[in-house]
């Protein structure tokens, strides 16, 4: 009998891959808002134009930790490993700026500026509120974070490490919820924010941070990556590429109506995530120098794809829904 090894799938393979655009699917609450301003995502009509300033307010890599689990007779195993916060903070800052300009280009063909922090950050004032921002959550979703922690921490025996870091000069403005990941195929599942009630957290990015940063809408990016251990080394797994766009409601609250009942100041203007099915590696066993600079050389044109698909999946979307 002839065996043949399965290899894993590279990172590095998405290189040739230039049209990732159908690869990244919706990840927000398509609830539009209706005549009164209820609901969750913007109506692009009611809007009645693309947002024309938006600021990249947080770009950060999460890894919400990869559990195996070795059973024998008498006992269970748990194994937690985690890329760390330090190696978290390398890779959002490579894939900050190896895409900032693909993501400026491609925001700009759907006409929005796509403005950095040292471009909207014009004064002391937005700075401090840029800088002391802390993002809300409805009591609903904050009671529902801590169960899911709690269950999946007795499930494993308290291993999981979840790390999150930002790329210098931003703020980590953390948006996803609790990340499960799959430790056989080195993903995390398809949606994350698909469905979202939290009405105080889409509010307090989409209008409380866009009002005090002066401009149409804000985008947030984050990378979800994994690690485990083999060949006596880490191994580092691309699992979902996902941006968050957010801006303020176009529908004001009728005089004498207040707050609630879904109205939010704030909305989902568009969100999606490129996920992978199997975790893409990022560093395959190389034999040579060589072999290592163009294996990195394919990482950063694989990735440029995945950002290229995403914003042009995003500009698409806006672009349609004002026809």
């Amino acid at each position: 009998m002839l065996l043949v090894a399965c290899s894993a799938p590279k990172m590095a393979d998405w290189a040739s891959k230039k049209d990732l655009s159908s690869k990244a699917k919706p990840d927000f609450n398509p609830n539009k808002i209706r005549k009164n301003g209820v609901g969750f995502s913007v109506d692009m009509q009611a809007l009645g134009k693309m947002p024309s300033k938006v600021a990249l307010v947080s770009f950060y890599v999460d890894d919400p930790g990869l559990t195996k689990t070795t059973k024998s007779t008498t006992t269970t195993t748990w194994n937690t490993t985690n890329i760390g916060e330090d190696n978290a903070k390398i890779f959002a800052n490579q894939y900050y700026k190896e895409s900032i300009q693909t993501l400026k280009e491609r925001f700009q063909a759907y006409n929005m500026t796509l403005l950095t922090p040292e471009e909207f950050l014009t004064d002391e004032t937005k700075k401090e509120a840029y800088q002391n921002f802390v993002v809300q959550h409805t009591t609903l979703n904050q009671v529902g974070d801590k169960l899911n922690k709690m269950m999946k921490n007795l499930s494993n025996a308290q291993t999981t490490i979840e790390t999150d870091a930002a790329a210098d000069g931003f703020v980590l403005i953390k948006i996803n919820k609790r990340e499960k990941s799959d430790p056989k195929k080195k993903s995390v599942e398809p949606q994350n924010l698909n469905g979202s009630i939290d009405g105080r957290m889409i509010e307090s990015i989409g209008y409380d941070l866009c009002k005090s940063l002066n401009v149409d809408a804000v985008l947030i990016v984050y990378n979800n990556l994994l690690c485990d251990q083999k060949w006596s080394k880490n191994r580092y797994w691309m699992s979902a590429v996902n941006m968050q766009l957010f801006g303020p409601n176009p529908i004001k609250l009728k005089d004498g109506k207040k707050d609630g009942n879904n109205y939010n100041k704030g909305l989902f203007y568009c969100g999606v995530r490129m996920s992978f099915s199997k975790g893409l590696l990022i560093n395959p066993k190389e034999k040579t120098d060589a072999a290592k600079a163009h294996n990195t050389e394919q990482n950063k044109q694989a990735y440029i794809n995945m950002i290229t698909g995403c914003s042009n999946k995003i500009g698409t979307y806006l672009q349609k829904e004002l026809k």
